[in-house]
């Protein structure tokens, strides 16, 4: 089991107060990103599974558990829900979009690799990932203030998954944007 320790959490137990530097809140930004594009990294494999096990892409019931744990998570430690869930759908739809292009892309190109465990392997680590996305989130806004348009461009350059277009990007990006702390 992984600890993560958040600095937050360190400094509201020891009143500890912290001056936020401009390296500090880089760092901050590319993990997230960095954090995000690996969450999105898990898509082809997704795919993989599904198509191999001839399920659909999209399954409704799943999305909803993924949201409905998001927002309470982030309502729990102090995000907007409403900020999250935005930004949880948009991560499903960009998520769906690459499960289908890959997908579409073995049709042409099949695979021979074989897919990994959806339940026991991938999920669990899509739902940690998730976790540490509206943690670093919180502790990111908490310190520097909300995500800034400024910082769309680094956005796109942290997100290198194949299938990801530049509007996908967008979407995922405007959807940081709206993240506020309660």
């Amino acid at each position: 089991m992984k600890i993560r320790f958040s600095s937050i959490a360190f400094c509201n137990l020891f009143g500890v107060i912290v001056i936020a530097l401009p390296g500090f809140a880089i760092a901050q930004e590319t993990e997230i990103f960095s954090l995000i594009n690996e969450r999105l990294s898990y898509m082809e494999d997704v795919a993989l599974y599904k198509d191999q096990n001839n399920l659909p892409v999209e399954d409704l019931e799943r999305e909803k558990i993924v949201i409905d744990n998001a927002v309470a998570a982030a309502t729990e430690i102090g995000l907007i829900g409403s900020s999250i869930e935005s930004f949880f759908n948009v991560q499903i739809k960009v998520a769906k979009a690459i499960q289908y292009r890959s997908i579409a892309n073995w049709i042409s190109e099949p695979t021979n690799r074989k897919a990994s465990d959806l339940v026991s392997d991938i999920r669990p680590a899509l739902t940690s990932l998730g976790d540490d996305i509206v943690n670093g989130l919180l502790e990111y806004l908490v310190t520097r203030g909300p995500i800034q348009e400024s910082q769309r461009g680094s956005f796109h350059l942290s997100i290198s998954i194949q299938n990801v277009s530049t509007a996908d990007k967008d979407l995922l990006f405007d959807s940081l944007l709206r993240v506020r702390p309660q």
